[in-house]
């Protein structure tokens, strides 16, 4: 049996669906920028990694953590504007393995150091407009 649906109802159910997903917005209603750039260590690019943009103690309505890739020394992502304390995760392979306990090998790697990361003093100022071309030399 076929049924009769009224296009206004399924002309509002497609709008009341945009609007509970957001529209590819966070859904939280804080707005975001984009921040964009490069990141090198020790001047080569991060080929795999993550750039970790924390909002400041004092930082009132400094909105979530946000946490953007890092693709062959690129990113490319948002923020809530505001002061943010910046940290840098990353790994890759040194050529070396670990024998774990059950005898297997796997492959060890380097990472960086807590300076880029926990201990990082790294800071920046995402502002309420497009914040492109950063470039980080750790």
């Amino acid at each position: 049996m076929l049924m009769f649906v009224p296009r206004s109802f399924l002309t509002g159910s497609v709008i009341a669906c945009f609007m509970l997903t957001g529209c590819g917005t966070s859904g939280d209603g804080l707005t975001r920028f984009p921040v964009s750039g490069t990141v090198t260590y020790q001047g080569q690019p991060i080929e795999e990694g993550k750039l970790v943009l924390l909002p400041t103690m004092n930082e009132t309505g400094g909105g979530p953590t946000q946490v953007i890739m890092i693709a062959e020394g690129r990113f490319d992502g948002e923020s809530t504007p505001g002061h943010k304390r910046v940290e840098f995760y990353a790994s890759w392979p040194n050529g070396k393995t670990i024998t774990l306990e059950d005898g297997r090998h796997v492959p060890d790697t380097d990472t960086l150091p807590p300076s880029c990361n926990v201990n990082s003093k790294l800071e920046l100022d995402v502002k309420a407009e497009p914040n492109v071309n950063l470039n980080w030399d750790l």
